[in-house]
């Protein structure tokens, strides 16, 4: 059945058609044909074909992950911040750091395949880069992605995740703080948390959920198997406690294997929302950490694109059941 859903929080809608899935080549998946290790800048042994390295751990040849300067950044930090306004026309020069993550030094494993200890690590060493940015006054936000696959807009398949410091916060996660924060003035309350109430009384949008963390395919998703991760206990920031971040990294590996199981490996983007530590004291108390995480299986085309309304073909309800089938072992 056709639906049109609007978004928990954003006014935003999407239109759910699973007729469309009927189109040809609606589930693209990725080739896997696999790079030469000996010209990848991220194995072992290259690391002279990287950009600066900002750190590593740990500290030895043997690395687990390194951070380094993206060779081709979005914003650089060599230059002075200014900012400029001449009526409707607004800019500020382009300051700001683009950081390579290096997940991992095996070239050919699976983000859904790392061990729970590297997945610990990765989340350690973005801690240490907000804390390393919340020093710089012109940094303003810090916003974290993993790209996987080339349609997922990943230019290396060694395993790598990115991270963008800018001096403006970008426009989706300023609308998601203004909407959170309406809903806390009206209402008293995180309107994450009231999520998580809704969802797990409903529990047909449920994919799994742990003591601390619970995973859902949102109400009206922008795409087929999104998912949502979100601590359970009310959390602003990458900044919690231990046994939150346990169960989070496994969740996250648990959906990324059951995406690698179900979908055949298909290319994925997930990226972090949360409250700059930075932040006003009421962000604290309105915004709610959460990992959005969604393979790329069809493609935005001039509807998408020109009206801002995304189509998906599967209902969320069927992608949670489907997950859940391939979820209940990978939490091991």
């Amino acid at each position: 059945m056709n639906e049109i859903r609007k978004d928990y929080i954003l006014d935003r809608w999407i239109i759910i058609s699973p007729a469309r899935s009927k189109r040809p080549h609606v589930f693209h998946r990725r080739d896997n044909a696999k790079a030469q290790h000996h010209t990848c800048p991220f194995c072992y042994g290259n690391e002279h074909l990287t950009p600066p390295e900002i750190l590593r751990k740990p500290q030895d040849k043997k690395w687990k992950i390194r951070v380094v300067e993206n060779k081709y950044p979005a914003l650089v930090d060599n230059l002075e911040f200014k900012e400029s306004v001449k009526k409707l026309l607004m800019k500020t020069t382009g300051y700001g750091k683009h950081l390579v993550i290096i997940d991992s030094p095996d070239h050919s494993k699976h983000p859904g395949f790392y061990s729970l200890s590297q997945w610990n690590l990765w989340f350690e060493t973005l801690k240490d880069l907000v804390s390393m940015f919340m020093a710089d006054e012109n940094i303003n936000y810090v916003f974290i992605f993993k790209n996987h696959g080339p349609e997922a807009g990943a230019s290396l398949e060694h395993p790598h995740s990115q991270l963008i410091a800018l001096p403006k916060v970008p426009f989706t996660i300023a609308e998601e703080l203004s909407k959170a924060s309406e809903y806390y003035q009206t209402e008293g309350r995180c309107i994450f948390c009231d999520i998580i109430e809704i969802e797990r009384k409903i529990k047909k949008r449920v994919v799994v959920e742990t003591d601390k963390v619970i995973a859902i395919t949102p109400f009206a998703p922008r795409w087929p198997y999104e998912v949502w991760i979100l601590p359970k206990h009310h959390t602003p920031s990458i900044y919690m406690r231990k046994t939150v971040q346990k169960d989070l990294l496994k969740v996250l590996r648990a959906v990324l294997r059951a995406y690698y199981e179900l979908l055949e490996d298909p290319p994925f983007n997930f990226y972090f929302h949360m409250a700059y530590p930075r932040m006003k004291d009421h962000v604290s108390q309105s915004y709610h950490f959460h990992i959005e995480v969604f393979p790329r299986l069809e493609r935005d085309a001039g509807f998408e694109l020109g009206a801002g309304m995304n189509i998906t073909t599967i209902s969320p309800e069927k992608s949670a059941k489907e997950l859940r089938n391939f979820i209940k072992g990978a939490l091991k």
